[in-house]
């Protein structure tokens, strides 16, 4: 999809998935369309991953405060999981895949579990895809082995009650949101990150392919 806009500004704009496209239609558009353009730029960039895991039974937190958005299926349990707005810079979304697949496309996923951690990166963002989600955790708290009572008792409802963060003050929710880290065993973004570092050639190679001319990537 090509969209054309105003004068005197990045004025047009190409949509499209990579994935979606097979080697001589990425040239195509490479050649006889992203070449021609002056100032090109990403004004939006994805990281996915994938987990065969239940990740409802996870408890994601970020570092910093945004808009945290849950939503329940009809077990009761966490089905899919915002952080930020959907116009922001930064975007994520956790979400239970195979229910998704199912719901939309009618197609049954094999594995017992498929869950989607989604990043969403837009503007100034692009530029950091390799270091967006540091603030991220995805975490399986042991909250019984707190020795303290109440130290259990408000964890335990903070896990259970998200409405429960706004009461506190800023120096509360840092005293118990590095506590909650402490007591996890797990913390599923460290695969990410590792993943992420793991692939990021790669994923360097495919973004230069885009902006600068160079034939292909091996």
């Amino acid at each position: 999809k090509v969209k054309v806009d105003t004068w005197d500004r990045r004025n047009m704009r190409v949509e499209f998935n990579p994935n979606k496209l097979i080697h001589e239609e990425m040239l195509w558009l490479k050649q006889n369309i992203i070449d021609y353009m002056e100032d090109d730029g990403f004004t939006r960039l994805d990281l996915a991953f994938d987990f065969e895991d239940d990740l409802s039974d996870y408890y994601a937190m970020t570092d910093k405060s945004v808009k945290k958005t849950i939503f329940y299926g009809r077990n009761g349990k966490p089905e899919t999981k915002y952080f930020g707005v959907r116009d922001s810079d930064r975007f994520i979304r956790i979400y239970n895949k195979k229910q998704e697949r199912k719901d939309n496309a009618d197609i049954e996923v094999i594995s017992e579990h498929l869950w989607r951690v989604e990043i969403e990166l837009k503007r100034d963002m692009v530029d950091y895809w390799n270091d967006c989600f540091n603030d991220l955790h995805i975490l399986k708290p042991a909250w019984t082995t707190l020795e303290k009572i109440n130290e259990q008792a408000m964890v335990y409802t903070l896990l259970h009650e998200e409405s429960m963060w706004g009461k506190l003050s800023k120096n509360t929710k840092y005293k118990f949101k590095n506590l909650i880290k402490e007591i996890s065993p797990v913390d599923l973004t460290d695969l990410m990150k590792s993943t992420l570092k793991a692939n990021e050639k790669q994923l360097q190679k495919q973004i230069d392919f885009w902006q600068r001319e160079f034939r292909f990537w091996k």
